[in-house]
């Protein structure tokens, strides 16, 4: 005798099959098929789960059962941390134009720099049978990560390339920006314009700003400053957490003050300029500022001196990473030498 959960899963694949339904569309309720096949929960959630599996629906829990994409779909998933800032949109609209002309679908998710959120797009992401994925992780340098589901991911057979934090995993690819190149350069600028009292501000749980401000430091010890401040902030900072600790560095006394500043982003930068002009210090005569990214960030672009983030040929290039693994290349690894633009917000240090 045919078991119940295996009649209800066929008469659902007969009704994909029929054409009644498109992607997307919301199927029966498990109280509907539990009625109309006079069958336990239990059962009916079996056959759900047989046709989760194999991407034919996805379940969301507390929404209800939708008709999936199927294992044969073309479908790529790209998820960054923050949409809202001035990285991301170009990244993505980078990505998307490939993936369009390569006849590939895209899912485009928003973590909004939330380990949970970015777990649960991820899990949901697998329910519908994506291909291959484009992550830009969250908290990439702390414990809080999903590191492990992203190993897992890539065990199961799921192509996936990094952006922007390598963690060496073995089956995925990255893509990269050369961050200790980014630090050193900024140290070895600020010692040449003669500065011997220097400090770091970076984002403590994104690797790319620890690399970026490990190298600075680092840097900074072999060319023997005389005072290195290392200042970090744990949260995004579009919540103007560097403005806190801008402050505290400007305000110190003249003597012990750093004359130069090395921001891991220019949305960090811009928060300095403004402490800056709330305590009358100037840019650059007062205080010298570096800068990572060339973000449009207003009038302060003109002015900041700062590393070019490639933005669009980061999102072309890591589809191009990903169709190759698609098409059966090994993971590697590609890493972006970022240019220096020299604006004028360095200057000799004044004493």
């Amino acid at each position: 005798m045919t078991p119940k959960y295996s009649v209800i899963e066929h008469f659902l694949l007969e009704e994909l099959k029929s054409g009644k339904y498109s992607v997307g569309d919301k199927l029966p309720t498990e109280k509907e098929l539990m009625k109309k096949f006079s069958a336990s929960r239990e059962t009916v959630r079996k056959a759900l789960d047989r046709l989760s599996f194999e991407a034919a629906i996805v379940r969301r829990p507390g929404l209800g059962t939708f008709v999936g994409y199927g294992s044969d779909n073309h479908l790529v998933g790209i998820l960054v941390q923050q949409i809202t800032s001035y990285i991301f949109p170009y990244i993505v609209l980078g990505a998307e134009d490939h993936l369009f002309r390569n006849e590939y679908k895209m899912l485009l998710g928003n973590s909004a720099e939330d380990p949970v959120k970015e777990r649960q797009i991820l899990s949901e992401w697998i329910a519908s049978g994506v291909k291959g994925l484009i992550i830009d992780p969250v908290y990439s340098a702390t414990k809080r990560s999903n590191k492990d589901l992203v190993k897992s991911m890539a065990k199961s057979g799921i192509k996936i390339v990094l952006v922007h934090s390598d963690w060496n995993i073995d089956q995925v690819s990255c893509n990269v920006l050369d961050d200790a190149f980014g630090g050193e350069k900024a140290a070895e600028i600020f010692f040449e314009y003669g500065h011997k009292r220097v400090a770091v501000i970076y984002k403590s749980t994104h690797l790319p700003g620890v690399i970026r401000a490990k190298s600075f430091v680092d840097r900074c010890r072999q060319l023997g400053f005389s005072k290195i401040y290392e200042k970090s902030f744990n949260v995004s900072e579009f919540t103007g957490a560097p403005m806190q600790i801008a402050h505290e560095l400007m305000s110190l006394p003249q003597q012990i003050r750093p004359t130069a500043i090395f921001c891991y982003n220019d949305a960090t930068a811009l928060q300095l300029q403004l402490v800056a002009k709330r305590l009358a210090l100037n840019i650059p005569e007062d205080i010298s500022v570096i800068g990572f990214d060339d973000g449009p960030i207003g009038d302060f672009r003109d002015v900041l001196t700062t590393f070019a983030h490639p933005k669009e040929d980061v999102g072309r290039r890591s589809v191009e990473i990903l169709l190759d693994m698609l098409n059966g290349s090994k993971a590697y690894r590609v890493v972006h030498k970022p240019e220096l633009i020299e604006r004028s917000s360095v200057a000799g240090v004044k004493e």
